[in-house]
């Protein structure tokens, strides 16, 4: 067994799993990456996409968020797969929803909530690969969001309007920075802009 980073022995992988503690470790085309534990901000802003996401969702007829799922690349000779914070697969694609993760097929959208020390980034190329249409990234202690679109098997950072905020196609749904201390991060239904919550 490869493992990443390299301080980590294939006993501290046997007693993370005996405790529990490898419930977001991944493997990339066999070599087994250990995460990050979250910090309470990424948890924070993790639950109010979550809630935000959700209740929108049921608003609209339909679409699925769900947290820290497996999302696999089939074919490899070795477990390959990737652990995104929340992932959004939209009404009607509800095929690729396996009972281990997300197979068969690339969710609409998948967010990654940075943490230190994390890979975020360099996942885009298995998102690339797997044909994931849309990356979000949220700093959690800044509150600021990211928006990725895949644009000819590559990640294009999408710009912010006038009004400072990043829109997600796939969601329909804007963010923005509310500046203060703390921070906030402003989500906005962009069919509905009453439907808004900041987190």
């Amino acid at each position: 067994m490869q493992i990443h980073p390299s301080h980590f022995t294939e006993d501290d992988i046997a007693e993370r799993q005996r405790l529990g503690l490898d419930l977001f470790d991944e493997e990339w085309e066999g070599v087994y990456h250990v995460t990050p534990a979250p910090s309470v901000d990424h948890q924070v802003v993790l639950t109010g996409l979550l809630r935000f996401l959700g209740a929108l969702l049921e608003s609209r007829g339909g679409g699925t968020v769900l947290p820290e799922v497996n999302v696999f690349r089939e074919g490899p000779k070795q477990p390959d797969y990737r652990v995104p914070d929340l992932v959004f697969v939209a009404l009607g694609r509800e095929a690729i929803i396996a009972r281990d993760g997300i197979r068969g097929g690339a969710p609409d959208a998948i967010f990654e909530i940075l943490s230190p020390r994390d890979e975020s980034y360099q996942k885009f190329g298995f998102y690339a690969a797997i044909g994931v249409p849309e990356i979000l990234i949220v700093g959690p202690e800044e509150r600021a969001a990211e928006v990725w679109a895949l644009a000819e098997g590559r990640y294009m950072k999408v710009p912010a309007g006038a009004d400072g905020a990043v829109v997600s196609r796939a969601l329909e749904v804007s963010f923005r920075t509310q500046a203060g201390s703390p921070a906030r991060l402003e989500l906005t239904d962009r069919r509905n802009p009453s439907r808004r919550v900041t987190i």
